[in-house]
């Protein structure tokens, strides 16, 4: 299982709070090679033209990689201006883009790497991952940046402190959630 919380646009801060239960069997899974070595469950987002069952108010990836086989080298495509978080949940992998050239970074299980977009990448990259042991289990999140100032105390992230004030108000005034 795995639970995600994602800061909103300045928009979206006060839609009413929602949960997606979302079961492993409303993922859909895509080939990321001709030997089915390499797979995804796309969660949210699109990979290979395939879209995951996670609504999202602005535009993440969420994808689960599984790399069968050591050795075996995958390319995800990501979109163009986002960031993007890798997490070995087990096993590890070599992490390279198709800019860096030479030999990427190494990470073991439990390992994370933080991949900020060029600010004149028009066109998106390519994530570059090789498994360096069998059955290595990668969680994919990406997403444009809100580019909004952040202000986040306790279970609270808003654009303001005068905001996270009022939340704060709200929530001792029992008005969360209504």
């Amino acid at each position: 299982m795995c639970q995600i919380w994602l800061n909103l646009p300045s928009q979206d801060k006060m839609v009413p709070p929602a949960y997606q239960p979302i079961l492993s069997n409303d993922i859909p899974l895509v080939s990321l090679d001709d030997n089915g070595y390499a797979k995804a469950r796309v969660i949210a987002g699109t990979l290979n033209g395939v879209k995951g069952p996670a609504t999202t108010h602005s535009p993440v990836e969420l994808w689960d990689v599984t790399i069968q086989t050591k050795g075996t080298t995958t390319e995800l495509p990501i979109p163009a201006g986002h960031n993007v978080v890798v997490f070995i949940r087990r096993g590890a992998a070599e992490i390279g883009n198709n800019s860096s050239g030479g030999k990427g970074s190494q990470l073991g299980p439990q390992g994370v790497a933080l991949l900020r977009s060029e600010a004149d990448d028009e066109e998106g990259t390519l994530l570059v991952l090789t498994a360096l042991d069998d059955n290595t289990a990668i969680m994919i999140l990406g997403g444009a940046p809100i580019h909004e100032p952040i202000a986040a105390r306790g279970p609270f992230v808003m654009n303001t402190f005068d905001e996270l004030a009022q939340a704060n108000r709200d929530f001792r005034n029992g008005k969360m959630g209504r």
